[in-house]
């Protein structure tokens, strides 16, 4: 015991505090780096009153500013957003600070145009790769308008308005190693426009979509470019749906022209898809997907039968009906919302599963067998035991998984994977 007190006598008469951190103070938000607390502040002073600072609505994070290498020299700068209304009208301003260290300075102040949020920011390099040009789309009421504004570091800097849009996409088209801009412009009759480079815009087409009365263009829909063949030639795949199916159209440049791709002798694949595409085996060509419930698959009582979603890739052939021929299966995917995992299923195990939801397991049953391929126990992280009997495969934030060690489930274990 006097070896304890001598210890703290020690301490004390060296000037140690012996008072232990408040456990509040250990929930606190580390503290942020000099540059962005001297960014921050610096925003506030240099933004106007009564101005309200809007971040573009496609950004994954919501931030005060945007951090962009406006002149490519590689120094980032900052870039502010804010909107002020005058006598009844929204407008759109920006503040550009550059850094210098730890300390910020204002370099732009300028407004952009009328609107009352940005619905669309993209970053481009220019034509000369030396600087950044940033295209925005602009809403205001109930019209979507893209600006691009080039040189903004600079007494010279262009603000130029170019079009109304419902959906953008920028990508390299016509693979000359320049971004292209297209819009989709809904309407009677509903447009795709095409402009062969940001940087420039002197060459805008229009094609004309074959739409009809009553067809509707989700929020959630596909208007993208991306290489959707086994050629992997870049397209623009627009889809909406009419009387409850998926209709999915396919533009292709020609000759430097955009024209709508034919399937045979149909202008678009009309099958019952789901509207996400995801690129399932990494190989640069997309996949479409769609939805089904497995022959005599079942859930619990009161749930939805199980489903899979099954990713096509087109093949590049005209033949109807697209998804037996024009189109090969790459791979299907059970997706359990309610315990956090995707079972993969390759194309050569294809439409063989029954799926049994019951308790806490999920059983996938072969179809031609009627035996088991595989089961899955998800068990709650508070009540697992661990088990010789039971081999644990995966662990998550709620849930363990395991597998019967006595059966030969290792080949379907390996493609569990985890959505948390």
């Amino acid at each position: 015991m006097k070896y304890l007190v001598i210890i703290i006598s020690t301490l004390y008469l060296a000037g140690c505090g012996l008072t232990l951190p408040h456990p509040a103070t250990l929930l606190e938000h580390p503290a942020l780096p000099k540059w962005e607390t001297a960014l921050k502040e610096k925003i506030d002073r240099d933004l106007p009153k009564q101005a309200e600072i809007i971040a573009p609505r496609n950004q994954s994070v919501s931030r005060l500013y945007e951090l962009i290498d406006l002149n490519q020299d590689g120094h980032e700068e900052a870039v502010t957003f804010y909107r002020k209304e005058v006598d009844g009208t929204f407008q759109i301003h920006l503040l550009i600070h550059v850094r210098n260290k730890d300390s910020w300075s204002l370099k732009v102040r300028r407004p952009i145009a009328e609107g009352k949020a940005i619905d669309q920011l993209h970053v481009v390099s220019d034509q000369t790769k030396t600087s950044n040009q940033l295209v925005i789309g602009i809403e205001d009421l109930n019209t979507n308008t893209v600006y691009v504004l080039k040189d903004l570091l600079r007494s010279s800097a262009k603000i130029r308005k170019v079009d109304t849009y419902d959906r953008v996409a920028i990508a390299d088209l016509n693979q000359d190693q320049k971004q292209d801009l297209l819009l989709l412009k809904k309407g009677r009759p509903a447009q795709v426009v095409y402009y062969k480079d940001v940087s420039d815009l002197s060459v805008r087409q229009t094609t004309t979509l074959t739409t009809k009365d009553g067809d509707l263009f989700a929020d959630h829909d596909l208007f993208e470019v991306d290489a959707v063949d086994v050629s992997k030639t870049n397209g623009l795949l627009v889809s909406f749906t009419r009387d409850a199916t998926m209709h999915v159209l396919l533009l292709r440049l020609e000759q430097g022209k955009l024209m709508q791709h034919t399937f045979g002798d149909q202008l678009e694949i009309v099958e019952p898809m789901y509207t996400y595409p995801k690129d399932v085996d990494q190989d640069s060509v997309i996949e479409f997907a769609h939805q089904y419930t497995p022959k005599g698959s079942r859930g619990r009582s009161d749930e939805e039968k199980p489903r899979i979603t099954a990713y096509y890739t087109w093949n590049g052939l005209d033949v109807a009906p697209f998804l037996e021929s024009g189109f090969e299966l790459r791979e299907e995917q059970y997706i359990d919302l309610e315990y956090n995992f995707v079972m993969r299923f390759p194309a050569r195990w294809a439409t063989r599963e029954t799926i049994e939801k019951k308790d806490n397991r999920v059983r996938f049953i072969n179809q031609e067998t009627n035996e088991i391929d595989f089961e899955l126990e998800v068990i709650p992280k508070s009540q697992y035991i661990a088990n010789q009997q039971k081999k644990r495969i995966k662990e998550g934030v709620d849930y363990v998984y395991v597998i019967d060690t006595t059966k030969s489930y290792e080949e379907y274990a390996a493609n569990v994977t985890l959505v948390e």
